[in-house]
């Protein structure tokens, strides 16, 4: 019989203990072995619980290290993409900012261009290798010296040495056309301070520079225009008042009174009393001071400056003030013209003036005494011997009488006129009714209007005005204004006197409708020996300086005169005075009318026929 063996492991038989049971089969008897193998089978699951428990820690931990590393692929794929963006995003934004910007590695080949770069050197992509590519195209100098940029650029890579704010001219090689770059370079180093590369910027500034040149050759011709003016001019800055401009004729001027070798530049940037005191002395640092203060511009004229060699010379200067964009005074200009012959010129005028007036006063003088006799003599003939006197013999004497009349008219008018421009004229204010003086005057005076056709009227607001004012002088000035009316009023015209009285004023008013004066005559009708109309009829001949005495009058008295007048319409001639001049003390004098009135109607209307 074959031998057979069955073993049964781990047979639990009583409960909580394992057996185990080998069957065999020996010459026909079948043998159990029966062994306790529960310590054995209770280790062994231990172990497998172990087992278990260990697969179960690691399966975890295989878990949680899958996760991790997911999610670190996942963080790393995300900041892939972010710095793909940024990436992106850095070459959008350098490739979009108008400075050129280029990366050089240490052979000196370009590693990295922005597009600016191709932009301002007119290049394509791919034709800017290194340096020697842009100038195989351009000459490129130095703005400075004119040099070759070859060196500047090889101190840069070989030394390190950073450009900082070079400009440098681009020269096309085929064109000539040029072009105005701005080049800085810096080299960037590692940790080992080793360089690793070089950042270069462009910048194109053809146009600025451009416009940079232009302003310098326009200050350079505007310098030479100004230093070839024989004109001084300067501009001070405002308020410190130093020298910002000045030319070679005001520092020529400084030379002359200061005796100091001045230079132009030395000038530049001082201030204006540190150059010249004695040049600028009196109230001329006020008038600068209100000019700027006030933005006015202001004259001064004649200043008088003694130069080196003790000679007088005169300028007049101008004073301009200049406003910046914010429409502040930032400068003063200050030009000046010299003259000095004019102004002799007018000295030795007015000595022959002088002169002249001297001649006409001893004329006059010499002329007034013989025609005083003649005219008392006339008189005397005519009180004593009027009955001898014939018809034809009347007529003889009338006329010898008017016209000496005239002639002491004109005396009177000249030595008055001459006195009163010579300073020599006195006021003798009295108190006295200006309306009835006016009102006599006018009543004397409408004889000599009626015989020639005119209508004289006057008008007055009040019945009494009392003055204080020179009573023969303005009787001299409203005959005088009336025979000017009379002797230019065409018969059948009027003239009207008018009073007017305003409390502290009075007004005269004498107004005709005769021929009138034309608008460019009426600022010389008060100049002496002035006459409006050279080709008027003989009725209305004269001398041309009863309006001009007529004005010295008004103005010793303290008062305005005006003038308004319409060619072939009329005229009005317009005086106001203080009730009270200021000439003198008032006195209370009683008023006559003067005896000598019709005397001085005769004279000052013995000039019309």
């Amino acid at each position: 019989m074959q031998h057979k063996e069955a073993i049964l492991t781990e047979v639990e038989i009583i409960r909580n203990r394992f057996f185990t049971i080998t069957v065999s089969n020996c010459e026909n008897n079948i043998v159990l072995y029966i062994q306790d193998t529960t310590e054995e089978v209770i280790k062994n699951k231990r172990t497998i619980e172990k087992n278990k428990l260990r697969l179960e820690e690691e399966r975890r931990k295989f878990l949680g290290i899958s996760t991790e590393l997911k999610t670190k692929c996942d963080i790393i794929e995300i900041l892939r993409d972010r710095e793909k963006e940024h990436l992106m995003h850095l070459k959008d934004v350098i490739n979009n900012i108008t400075e050129g910007l280029i990366v050089v590695d240490k052979k000196g080949n370009f590693s990295m261009c922005n597009r600016a770069v191709y932009n301002i050197v007119g290049m394509q992509i791919g034709e800017l290798l290194n340096i020697y590519s842009i100038g195989g195209r351009y000459n490129i100098l130095n703005t400075k010296d004119n040099t070759n940029l070859w060196k500047v650029y090889k101190d840069a890579f070989e030394k390190f040495v950073p450009i900082v704010n070079l400009t440098a001219k681009f020269i096309d090689k085929i064109s000539g056309f040029e072009k105005f770059i701005e080049i800085n370079s810096n080299p960037i180093l590692n940790r080992s301070k080793e360089v690793m590369y070089t950042i270069i910027t462009m910048k194109d500034v053809t146009e600025a520079k451009l416009h940079e040149i232009k302003a310098e050759e326009q200050a350079y011709f505007i310098n030479n225009v100004v230093n070839t003016l024989e004109v001084p001019i300067a501009v001070l800055n405002y308020p410190d008042l130093t020298y910002k401009l000045i030319n070679k004729e005001q520092v020529q001027i400084f030379r002359n009174t200061s005796g100091k070798e001045l230079n132009l530049e030395d000038i530049i940037g001082m201030p204006v009393e540190g150059v010249d005191s004695d040049y600028l002395s009196g109230n001329i640092y006020e008038i600068i001071d209100v000019v700027g203060k006030k933005d006015k511009e202001f004259t001064l004229s004649p200043y008088r400056i003694i130069d080196k060699n003790l000679n007088e010379r005169f300028y007049k200067f101008k004073f301009i003030p200049y406003k910046d964009i914010e429409g502040k005074v930032s400068s003063i200009h200050m030009h000046g013209l010299d003259i000095t012959e004019e102004v002799n010129h007018n000295i030795e005028l007015e000595k022959i003036a002088k002169l002249k007036d001297e001649f006409f006063t001893v004329i006059s003088h010499e002329l007034r005494t013989p025609l005083t006799i003649i005219y008392s003599s006339l008189q005397l003939a005519y009180n004593i011997y009027s009955n001898e006197i014939s018809e034809n013999l009347d007529k003889t004497l009338r006329r010898i009488d008017q016209n000496c009349s005239r002639l002491l008219k004109l005396i009177n008018n000249i030595l008055d006129l001459s006195k009163a421009e010579a300073g020599f004229l006195t006021v003798n204010n009295s108190w006295f009714d200006i309306v009835n003086t006016t009102e006599n005057i006018i009543a004397s005076v409408n004889l000599y209007a009626k015989s020639k056709g005119i209508e004289l009227i006057f008008d007055t607001n009040e019945e009494e005005v009392m003055v204080c004012l020179d009573k023969e002088k303005y009787e001299r000035i409203l005959l005088n204004l009336l025979s000017n009316a009379v002797k230019f009023t065409p018969e059948g015209k009027q003239i009207l006197v008018t009073i007017e009285d305003d409390m502290e004023n009075v007004a005269l008013s004498v107004k005709d409708e005769g021929i009138g004066i034309p608008k460019d005559k009426l600022n010389y009708i008060f100049d002496r020996f002035a006459q409006v109309n050279t080709s008027l009829s003989r009725r209305a001949e004269g001398t041309g300086i009863g309006l001009s005495l007529v004005k010295k009058l008004v103005e010793y008295m303290d008062g305005k005169i005006e003038v308004k007048s319409n060619e072939g319409v009329g005229s009005e001639f317009y005086i106001r005075f203080n009730k009270i001049s200021a000439q003198s003390k008032p006195q209370l004098i009683p008023e006559t009318m003067g005896s000598n009135i019709n005397n001085k109607i005769d004279i000052e209307f013995s000039d019309i026929n």
